[in-house]
């Protein structure tokens, strides 16, 4: 076996596999079945998943030869990738994450990561989130693309992660969705692991999921398809939970055009493409960045909806110009 991770742990966590879950973003199962085979160790003694960790325990993830020589492999991949870059500083990097590009390195993950192109190509990068994160101030899921924003020191790492926090820094979306809203609403729920299926996130009773977390959209409409079928909107998060947007949309039994994982089965049948969900704009202190839309999601809209690129770029200047304010 060879080592693939080695970070430190900056909190307590009551078990090792709940805290592979939250650290790595994987299934608790998933994390049981590393320990189970003898992949993990803690300060470099083999772990039980029921294991305490305590802050400043270091963890150590390994991986069979055969999963060495792939992540070999990718090395080389990532070295050819160009991701287009919307703005850099000496303190920050502002990318358009494609999407199918995963942002971190988890024990399920087996093709190259974002974290991979940010070191094959030389970036230097805060440490804040240990090894497996270097630089990663915020999450895009794998299927969703656009704006992603990446530390370059830990001093701009905790300056935007403080952002976060306050809501002072956020995010816009865009997507389609497979019926138009009855109008422009917020959704607030608490969010947590779905128990019924450890793939997805669900709305939860806060009472009986102590562990589920705040969570807070603001949706609006801008515009209907050509047939009135489907309807291309903004979100806006407040919160950044893992599938927030597409749980929020699920309260309200709507579904992203695409998304396999949270729409019913009548409809995962009609979907000609891969989950038309975009992080448009990412904005803080006063400045906003814009990520250019996927060719998959333009050839989408130019096929369904009439005259949108007059429609979306009026609704982006508009809540660009209150965000600035």
């Amino acid at each position: 076996m060879h080592l693939l991770y080695h970070f430190c742990i900056l909190h307590d966590y009551m078990r090792l596999d709940s805290a592979l879950q939250q650290l790595l973003g994987i299934s608790r199962s998933q994390a049981s079945q590393w320990i189970e085979e003898g992949l993990v160790s803690i300060d470099n003694k083999v772990a039980k998943k029921s294991r305490i960790l305590k802050k400043r325990a270091c963890v150590q993830i390994y991986a069979y030869a055969t999963q060495q020589a792939n992540m070999i492999d990718i090395k080389e991949y990532v070295k050819l990738l160009t991701i287009e870059v919307i703005h850099e500083t000496d303190d920050y990097v502002i990318f358009n994450k494609p999407r199918g590009l995963v942002v971190h390195h988890a024990p399920s993950v087996q093709g190259p990561t974002l974290t991979d192109y940010l070191q094959a190509h030389n970036y230097k990068l805060s440490t804040i989130n240990g090894a497996l994160r270097f630089g990663i101030v915020h999450r895009l899921d794998k299927d969703t693309s656009g704006a992603i924003l990446v530390a370059k020191n830990n001093t701009s790492h905790l300056h935007f992660a403080q952002m976060l926090h306050n809501r002072t820094m956020g995010r816009i979306y865009i997507c389609v969705i497979n019926k138009p809203l009855q109008c422009d609403t917020f959704v607030e729920c608490f969010i947590g692991r779905n128990p019924n299926n450890r793939l997805k996130m669900a709305k939860l009773d806060k009472a009986k999921f102590p562990n589920a977390r705040d969570s807070k959209s603001e949706l609006r409409k801008i515009m209907q398809s050509d047939n009135g079928v489907f309807e291309l909107i903004g979100v806006r998060l407040f919160s950044g939970r893992t599938h927030q947007i597409r749980v929020h949309l699920s309260t309200l039994q709507r579904y992203i055009y695409g998304d396999i994982l949270y729409s019913p089965e009548n409809l995962k049948s009609t979907y000609q493409t891969k989950m038309l969900l975009h992080a448009q704009l990412l904005y803080f202190e006063g400045a906003v960045f814009s990520a250019k839309l996927p060719k998959d999601l333009v050839k989408f809209l130019e096929e369904n909806f009439v005259d949108y690129k007059d429609r979306l770029e009026s609704f982006l200047l508009q809540w660009q110009n209150e965000l600035k304010y």
